[in-house]
């Protein structure tokens, strides 16, 4: 199985993580520019097969998608083990920090959620195999090349991973609108699994009931609740900005 990558941002992180293997990269630029020249020449140190192709090819490849001249084929290893995962922060001598997506099925949500992850120190993150977006090249497009650095494990069953988490000493946190403390008042400076829910429907009951707590967003206004990716940002912001208070 292969998995394509498109753009020039995602490309070329891809190019810099040690646990994808590049079968060969397209390109449709004669004269490239700098940018993309940078990635011609890694690739050629790595002895990536160079293919020259036209844009038409490409789009019809990334489905449409902005491409910027370039494509990269890998081999499909984008999902890491569960308990690859766990040994994490005891490896890096941090407390545990994982993401939970229960259902995100929106890929510009999911991407933007892996990137902002990324950027807040989070260790891994959990998603469910059915009903919910893998990792497509929309995703990695989204998560400007993020995706390629960040360790997501797919699960059959979320319910049954958090009780596997909860046998670490990781303590799981879900937002949820009818939670009754608010993310500013919680101490997050623990080893946490934070569960975000489905764009609408949010956590399922079932999962719900398995968080050792449920939080909320304050908000003003008349909508009910944030965007997935915007709510993301904003609880593992703070979880950052409180583990950097607490150093």
């Amino acid at each position: 199985m292969s998995q394509i990558i498109y753009g020039i941002h995602p490309v070329r992180e891809a190019l810099t993580s040690p646990s994808l293997r590049f079968q060969k990269i397209l390109v449709s630029a004669r004269n490239p520019s700098p940018s993309l020249q940078s990635i011609l020449d890694l690739a050629q140190k790595r002895n990536i097969p160079l293919t020259f192709t036209d844009k038409e090819a490409l789009g019809k490849m990334a489905g449409g998608g902005l491409h910027q001249n370039i494509i990269g084929i890998v081999e499909e290893t984008f999902y890491a083990g569960l308990e690859e995962m766990l040994v994490r922060p005891k490896k890096e001598e941090t407390k545990a920090l994982f993401l939970i997506l229960d259902g995100i099925q929106d890929p510009q949500n999911f991407g933007s959620l892996i990137r902002t992850a990324l950027g807040c120190g989070v260790q891994g993150i959990i998603i469910p195999k059915d009903r919910a977006v893998g990792i497509t090249p929309v995703v990695i497009k989204a998560s400007a090349g993020a995706a390629a650095h960040m360790p997501v494990v797919r699960v059959v069953n979320i319910a049954m991973t958090i009780d596997r988490l909860k046998k670490e000493g990781i303590w799981v946190y879900g937002s949820s609108g009818e939670g009754k403390d608010l993310i500013y008042d919680l101490d997050l400076n623990i080893d946490l699994a934070i569960v975000i829910g489905a764009e609408g429907k949010g956590i399922r009951p079932l999962v719900k009931k398995k968080c050792d707590r449920l939080f909320s967003i304050p908000m003003k206004g008349p909508v009910s609740s944030f965007n997935a990716s915007v709510s993301g940002g904003m609880i593992l912001y703070e979880v950052m900005r409180q583990r950097a208070f607490h150093k």
